[in-house]
């Protein structure tokens, strides 16, 4: 997980840096609207929540488990300009891979699960902070299935759906190609940090 996320990073700061010299050659402006799709590539965390019930005392406690691994999707979308420096718009996408949590217990009970696919809908607010990289922030739904084996496990579910809350940085490189580090959270079910290629047309 150490070296995963390291690579993470270094990917991070380094393609920004290397786009800015690429983009050079391409005309200054803000652009940033219309449709767009690509691909992405980074970390996925899944987590689910078990609770464990003393039975002699009565008393209750959980935590979460978690999973880390390499994942990826896609996305499709479409953004306008409200006014100069502000965008505003929307984004569907699917999401495949990353690990996920396993819990085993004393008593011989266990969990595991598999992340099978996810999907989201969300709405997007942004801003140029430069005239090539603009900050957002999203909300919407989502919703993520799983291949789920348990023992002694109560309440087990497959599937999950609820709010997602994100944000990121996008860089124009230029009229059609950028490049951007996005985060998103689902609740109770996952988080996942990537870098993406939004390709506009």
């Amino acid at each position: 997980m150490q070296k995963q996320l390291k690579s993470a990073a270094f990917i991070a700061l380094f393609v920004p840096f290397a786009m800015s010299h690429t983009a050079a050659s391409a005309d200054d402006g803000l652009g940033l609207t219309g449709f767009y799709a690509g691909p992405e590539i980074g970390l996925h965390e899944h987590h689910v929540y078990i609770a464990e019930t003393d039975i002699p005392t009565g008393q209750t406690r959980g935590q979460y488990y978690r999973g880390w691994g390499v994942g990826g999707g896609a996305f499709i979308g479409y953004d306008f300009a409200v006014a100069r420096r502000t965008r505003l718009g929307v984004e569907a996408g699917v999401s495949l891979g990353g690990e996920g949590p396993t819990a085993r217990f004393a008593d011989g009970a266990f969990y595991t699960s598999k992340p099978r696919w996810g999907y989201r809908l969300t709405g997007k607010a942004g801003y140029f902070v430069t005239t090539r990289l603009l900050a957002y922030a999203t909300f919407g739904y989502g919703g993520h299935r799983y291949r789920v084996q348990s023992l002694g496990i109560d309440d087990v579910k497959s599937s999950g759906s609820s709010f997602t809350v994100g944000g990121g940085l996008e860089y124009r490189i230029s009229d059609a190609v950028g490049v951007r580090l996005d985060f998103r959270h689902l609740d109770n079910q996952m988080s996942h940090l990537l870098i993406g290629i939004p390709i506009r047309f």
